[in-house]
């Protein structure tokens, strides 16, 4: 499978176009500046986080973590299930029929320890215990159980189930999270791709002109107007450029294997880049710099980075626990009552008297010096400042981020201009060198050093438009939720 196939797949398409504002904000910062491309053989920047966001193993491993909280909050709902019990007890010694005594129930939780329980009471026995005299047919009864103090407003389990519901939201936060490293260090990657392949279509271009010199350089020897020594210096510098070249070629690998290490199959195997596949040129890519509002709306929304959201259910959850804590240091007292039916299964035989048959129990608990429950609230107190002040850290740290990201960003735009006329002012001396070397009023020396000289330069100018690039990627990583103009 080749990456080809994916390249007009539509689904992808819609998919990219659906995904969060930190997804498109790192995929389609830069395609609005790709020219019209139809060569199969190009992988553009926005195919390629297409393909690692569709398939890269460790994207699917994260989107894993909404299933996993998923089933946390299943699981957490589950300690408010209704539930059924049943106890039997039966003695029978010396052919005497000692006891029978069944408790049938359903229990039902309705908020916090708050719960309604019915079940069925059946007791028989020539040795019953007086007090679980019942009616011969049985007894059914019908209550609550309600916690007056500690428990009434929390309890473990009612903030299980609200911190749960916290993981939910948390996990969403921490994929945009993640993905959004994963598509930065693969979009770097991408972008080193694409620095030692236009370097080496320099190198080609600096090494078909070499031959063009030399073919020049020979043509005046054999006319008599250049000394052997002339040619040689020509073909040396064919020779430096055919190693250069060849280095190249190796550099150019390497890195398109790097850029492989990313891209997989939809079965889950490692894909391997069509042969012949290329990034896309520099010259097709505008260095322009950034609106300077987007600065502004980029630190007005930093409350809104994954980083930071994550903080905020951080603080929640503890929120949650401080409330359960603080609920503890109350007593408690709790109050179950049941009503009692009578022969009949009526809980209200007569409806003009007050209800008779009933069964009522309470029960008091509390710790003297309740150290342990304090100290649990103090524990929790401290951990919610130390949480609050490591999100401001990492607020401040992500505002000076973006305030660098940003003017790294404008200063290199500014200097790749500043490059690109150096490249085009070397180019045009290596051309007025030509021309003096013709009529005879230049030497190869002089030819070969405007030429190593603009080779530097244009080195020199990719450098600085990948590193404009990879700033800007860094700039919109960094953003995370922010989508460019």
């Amino acid at each position: 499978m080749n990456l080809s196939d994916y390249q007009n797949d539509k689904v992808l398409k819609r998919t990219i176009v659906n995904m969060k504002p930190i997804l498109i904000a790192l995929v389609l910062f830069c395609s609005t500046n790709l020219l019209a491309q139809t060569d199969s053989l190009l992988l553009t920047y926005e195919q390629y986080l297409q393909q690692i966001y569709q398939n890269h193993p460790i994207a699917k491993q994260i989107n894993i973590q909404r299933d996993v909280a998923a089933e946390y909050l299943k699981k957490a709902r589950g300690g408010f299930d209704p539930k059924v019990g049943a106890d039997w007890n039966f003695k029978s010694f010396d052919k005497k029929n000692y006891y029978n005594i069944l408790n049938a129930y359903l229990k039902v939780p309705v908020w916090s320890d708050i719960s309604i329980e019915a079940g069925y009471n059946y007791t028989d026995g020539t040795y019953l215990n007086p007090e679980n005299n019942l009616p011969q047919a049985g007894q059914a009864y019908i209550g609550v159980n309600v916690p007056l103090l500690k428990g009434l407003w929390t309890s473990e389990r009612r903030t299980t189930l609200q911190q749960s519901k916290l993981l939910l939201g948390a996990s969403e936060v921490e994929i945009q999270a993640l993905l959004n490293d994963l598509l930065y260090k693969a979009g770097k990657t991408y972008w080193d791709w694409v620095k030692v392949y236009n370097e080496l279509l320099v190198v080609e271009g600096s090494l078909e002109a070499a031959k063009t010199q030399f073919e020049a350089t020979k043509s005046s020897f054999i006319q008599g107007d250049k000394p052997a020594v002339d040619t040689l210096k020509s073909f040396i510098q064919i020779q430096e450029r055919s190693v250069l070249l060849g280095n190249k070629l190796i550099e150019v690998q390497n890195a398109a294997r790097l850029v492989s290490s990313y891209l997989w199959s939809e079965e889950e195997k490692p894909l391997l880049l069509q042969e012949g596949m290329y990034p896309v040129g520099l010259q097709q890519l505008a260095m322009q710099p950034l609106e300077q509002d987007l600065l502004e709306n980029s630190l007005n929304q930093l409350q809104d980075h994954p980083n930071i959201l994550m903080y905020d259910f951080e603080l929640k959850n503890l929120d949650l626990e401080r409330k359960l804590k603080a609920n503890n240091l109350m007593p408690k007292l709790d109050l179950k009552y049941n009503f009692l039916s009578t022969e009949q299964v009526n809980f209200f035989p007569n409806a003009t008297t007050p209800v008779e048959n009933y069964k009522l129990g309470v029960k008091f608990t509390m710790p003297i010096f309740i150290r342990k429950e304090r100290a649990d609230l103090e524990l929790v107190k401290l951990k919610i400042r130390a949480t609050s002040y490591k999100q401001d850290a990492k607020r401040r740290d992500l505002q000076v981020k973006v305030e660098n990201y940003f003017n790294e960003v404008q200063n290199f735009a500014l200097q790749t201009t500043g490059i690109e006329e150096m490249v085009a002012n070397y180019a045009t001396l290596l051309e007025v060198e030509r021309v003096k070397f013709s009529i005879g009023e230049s030497s190869v020396f002089m030819v070969n050093t405007r030429e190593n000289q603009l080779l530097d330069a244009q080195m020199k100018l990719i450098k600085q438009q990948i590193t404009y690039l990879k700033s800007r990627t860094a700039f919109f990583w960094i953003t995370a939720n922010l989508e460019p103009n």
